[in-house]
């Protein structure tokens, strides 16, 4: 018997010794019982649980972290039934929405250029801002679109969805939710001061971010019973801008500071992606982006877990 106790203890230290530590952790009655009751959330029917929404925030290349958290909340079963997203929010948001996969959107990241988004990102463009006054088209970014998605409508969407703009002659914001998905995105994403407005409708509609920068109302007026806020916020101690089109983006980027401040008060829970080191047009860098926002919705995750199974308890105790 000692000799078989000896080896075991031998046995218990060599595994301790090899093994990870977070292989030998063992869970607590609390995440038992969160996991347990997690799994009876997710699997709720439609119609017998709280309507979730998610609202991604403008942001330029930092948006590209929503992806990363989309691909957390979708590992961790989670099922989305509404999203809003204004600029970058609402391009990731519409190709989920659309039915693309999280994977779809990294490998979009690895070949997602300015040529994706304007024709006039060479010397012909810089010629035409110089001389004819004209700011560059975002008019490829519709041409992208169609080759991701075909000519898809909002009612195609497998995800209900919507997207902001403003309307420069008016000051309005406008919110997309019908009729042609591709230049409804383009619209919000139509940085002023970089791109030449988008007409349409007529109007005169540029980057949603300038009046709906996180559209948690949005998704609120969608039906949600429970938001999701991820949000990219800018640090603007760490870097100056230093041209014409990026002290544009700066201003929007200000305002958009305040609105996040006032927006985040009425969602249930925000994720902060603080993408501090990369400028809203490096798109070199959406790969890196996208690894912040995995990183903060793990991080977040089991409070995440949390905070929707105690709002969610009545749902989960019919069961």
């Amino acid at each position: 018997m000692k000799r078989f106790l000896r080896r075991t203890s031998w046995l218990i230290l060599l595994l301790a010794y090899v093994l990870p530590c977070s292989a030998l952790q063992i869970q607590t009655d609390d995440d038992i019982l969160r996991e347990f009751l997690w799994q009876r959330f997710i699997s709720l029917p439609k119609d017998k649980r709280p309507k979730i929404g998610l609202a991604l925030s403008a942001g330029g290349v930092r948006g590209f972290a929503h992806v990363g958290v989309l691909e957390t909340l979708d590992n961790a079963g989670l099922t989305i039934d509404m999203i809003s997203g204004t600029s970058m929010g609402a391009v990731i948001g519409a190709l989920y929405a659309a039915g693309l996969p999280t994977e779809k959107l990294w490998e979009i990241s690895s070949h997602l250029t300015m040529d994706n988004i304007t024709p006039d990102y060479n010397a012909i463009g810089l010629l035409r801002f110089l001389f004819v006054k004209k700011l560059p088209s975002s008019s490829n970014l519709v041409k992208f679109f169609h080759e991701q998605l075909g000519d898809m409508q909002f009612e195609d969407m497998k995800i209900p969805f919507s997207c902001a703009a403003m309307d420069v002659k008016t000051g309005e914001r406008v919110v997309f939710n019908s009729g042609p998905l591709a230049i409804a995105v383009r619209a919000s994403m139509n940085l002023p001061g970089v791109f030449e407005p988008v007409e349409y409708r007529h109007r005169a509609l540029v980057d949603g971010a300038v009046v709906d920068y996180l559209p948690v109302e949005s998704v609120k007026l969608m039906g949600a019973d429970y938001i999701i806020a991820s949000v990219t916020p800018l640090d603007f101690y760490s870097t100056t801008p230093q041209s014409i089109a990026a002290y544009f983006v700066r201003v929007g980027d200000v305002r958009g500071a305040a609105m996040i401040e006032e927006a985040a008060q009425k969602a249930d829970f925000v994720l902060t992606n603080r993408v501090l080191d990369i400028g809203t047009l490096e798109l070199d860098k959406l790969h890196q982006a996208g690894e912040v926002g995995i990183q903060e919705a793990t991080r977040n995750m089991e409070a995440l877990q949390e905070n929707i199974l105690l709002f969610a308890l009545p749902y989960v105790r019919t069961l």
